[in-house]
């Protein structure tokens, strides 16, 4: 009985010898996985980080160009009221020229 009862523990002992060794086979087809799985991860990563500098730099540029846009608003609204002033300066200077030619037409006449 004991040839048979150590039998059987051979037999078991085979048994959990196979399935280790599947584990470990299982393992290492995991490990290969979970190393190809990191290095995805770590490109995926440094890709975020040129994209956020790319971001970053597209909204430093953003705002320098509202910056420029801002100014060339006012440069724009400043031209404009100058450009106003000149026209109505000018309505008059040529209304006291009508008037003077007038003026002076009228007292040759008579």
């Amino acid at each position: 009985m004991s040839d048979k009862i150590l039998q059987q523990i051979l037999e078991e002992l085979s048994g959990v010898k196979s399935d280790i060794s599947s584990m470990k086979s299982d393992i290492i087809t995991m490990k290969s996985q979970l190393d190809e799985n990191t290095q995805i991860v770590k490109s995926i990563r440094d890709h975020q980080e040129e994209t956020d500098a790319k971001l970053e730099n597209l909204t430093i540029d953003v705002h320098s160009m509202r910056g420029d846009l801002t100014e060339l608003t006012n440069n724009v609204l400043s031209s404009k009221n100058e450009l106003e002033f000149t026209s109505r300066k000018t309505y008059i200077n040529e209304m006291e020229i009508f008037n003077l030619r007038r003026s002076s037409f009228e007292s040759k006449t008579t």
